[in-house]
């Protein structure tokens, strides 16, 4: 009976010194062991106890910061670019160069394509460029590499995309193909905050971003972007670039050995579809 009475009196002590706060749980609640007695003691404890508790959160923070700083001290924060790589880019910079002169200086004017009103662009992986290569591509929306958009089938958009051919591939979509792309990965461009991108989840966004063009749905506005009426550029100027993947890792693996690039005709409707999985 002494076990038992010892027993009982460490879980009424227990009780008396432990509990859980509503809000915090981790700080405990005091209670007195018998109505009328002092806590003094008892909170004692408890301050000491949370002064443990304080300082032990400090050092696993600080501990985390420590670790931090040394995976960044193995990584590395300066961006090492080796000559190799420098002497590569300049040469792409001034063969680049020399292919817009040359294109510059030729009479050929280029024909629309024949075969639709829209054109699907896709920028490859293809890096570096002339500072006309990339101020064209940064006026059409194809800074990020392999993403599209669609643009109208005109004369000097072709001119366009000729001048920056080894760095985008192009074609006339079916509308298969422009649904697909609106349907799994359109982006909407928000008025109030323009860098937010706002994926398309259902017909109340399209609504409400387009419900003024009188596009209320995606059918909508695939058969806009397909059709290319009046408003298409008021559509697409809404509109982010779709990103998409790799075409020489499209299935994970490294198919070509070069950047598919030029007008692949209606072979975008399989590069597209391979991009995005389908």
């Amino acid at each position: 009976w002494l076990k038992l009475l010892a027993q009982g009196s460490v879980a009424h002590r227990l009780s008396a010194v432990t509990g859980k706060m509503e809000g915090d749980p981790i700080k405990a609640v005091l209670r007195p062991r018998r109505p009328g007695e002092s806590l003094k003691v008892a909170e004692t404890v408890l301050r000491r106890r949370d002064r443990n508790l304080k300082a032990a959160a400090e050092r696993a923070a600080q501990l985390s910061r420590l670790r931090a700083q040394q995976k960044e001290a193995k990584t590395g924060k300066l961006k090492i670019v080796r000559a190799e790589r420098l002497i590569k880019d300049a040469q792409v910079r001034e063969s680049d160069r020399r292919r817009i002169l040359n294109f510059t200086r030729s009479k050929k004017k280029p024909k629309p394509l024949v075969k639709g009103n829209v054109i699907t662009v896709v920028r490859n992986g293809r890096v570096g460029g002339s500072k006309v290569t990339k101020s064209v591509l940064k006026k059409m929306g194809l800074i990020e590499r392999h993403s599209v958009l669609f643009v109208a089938n005109k004369p000097e958009v072709i001119k366009r995309l000729e001048l920056i051919r080894p760095f985008v591939f192009w074609g006339c979509p079916n509308f298969k193909t422009v649904f697909n792309i609106i349907h799994k990965k359109a982006l909407f461009k928000d008025p109030m905050d323009p860098e937010t991108r706002t994926v398309l989840s259902d017909n109340v966004l399209i609504e409400k971003h387009l419900g003024n063009l009188g596009i209320l749905c995606t059918e909508d506005l695939a058969h806009v972007l397909f059709s290319c009426p009046e408003n298409f550029d008021s559509v697409t100027e809404r509109l982010w670039p779709v990103p998409l993947g790799d075409m020489k890792k499209a299935n994970h693996m490294v198919h070509d050995k070069r950047f598919v690039f030029g007008d692949v005709e209606t072979e975008i409707n399989s590069r597209v579809a391979e991009l995005m999985g389908d």
